[in-house]
């Protein structure tokens, strides 16, 4: 492979992160709208937006692009900063738990409105749905805990060994988006911790777990944009990671 082939490659993952980190942020901002809305709580209003194919279809496509984008980025950051024999497992750690964690926190989350949608379809009548068809919406609600549950794993080791492959970096922006990464695996582990000891039902309740949650989502935001931003301007000279033989 060519070294203009390779920046060429490198330029591409950069500008997938960057634009992977300002859909992530419209996203966030979508949601927050959508949070504020006082007809979002009600199970009828629910299930009309999700019986509307256009309402629901963004979502579906926006997901699926935003974790196609995050994939690509972290695949071009993991060849980069992990090209040393030292990081080569730290690299194929990184690479298997990206790969799960976009498909789980992306497009299984992506795929859960499609999957809401299809339940709406059976009856006839989405305005006065029948009552053992409203029960089996209600009840899908708990599958979109899969992705948020089932991606926690692979973010904290996909945040954990970017931050260390990225601390190779000689670049104050490189280490600076390395620190990011190592304080979101952190983060993200605390609150895992805070839940197991609160208790799922009041997880979501009070400031600490607020605080929590708006670094979890502000912290991911500034990582990957400071990642991207780091790799344009990454020239291939690391710091060393051993003793010269």
């Amino acid at each position: 492979m060519t070294g203009a082939h390779s920046r060429t490659e490198q330029r591409v993952a950069a500008t997938c992160l960057i634009v992977f980190a300002s859909l992530l942020m419209a996203m966030v901002v979508v949601e927050m709208i959508m949070v504020t809305s006082p007809e979002r709580f009600t199970l009828q209003a629910d299930f009309l937006q999700k019986a509307n194919l256009h309402f629901v279809m963004p979502y579906f496509l926006a997901y699926l692009v935003i974790g196609g984008l995050g994939l690509v980025g972290v695949t071009g950051l993991v060849m980069v900063y992990g090209q040393s024999q030292h990081y080569r497992m730290t690299a194929r750690v990184a690479q298997a738990c990206a790969l799960a964690y976009f498909a789980i926190n992306y497009w299984l989350w992506s795929a859960m409105w499609i999957v809401q949608h299809k339940i709406t379809l059976l009856t006839r009548h989405p305005t006065h749905p029948e009552d053992w068809v409203a029960q089996i919406f209600d009840a899908a609600d708990a599958f979109w805990s899969l992705a948020g549950w089932g991606g926690m794993g692979p973010a904290i080791l996909l945040f954990a060994t970017l931050g260390l492959l990225m601390l190779r970096g000689v670049h104050l922006l490189t280490r600076a988006a390395a620190w990011t990464f190592i304080a979101l695996a952190v983060l993200q582990f605390v609150s895992l911790v805070y839940v197991g000891l609160r208790g799922f039902g009041i997880s979501n309740e009070g400031e600490f777990s607020l605080i929590l949650d708006l670094l979890l989502v502000a912290g991911r935001i500034l990582a990957f944009l400071l990642a991207g931003t780091a790799l344009y301007v990454e020239k291939g000279v690391f710091s060393r990671s051993g003793r010269s033989h």
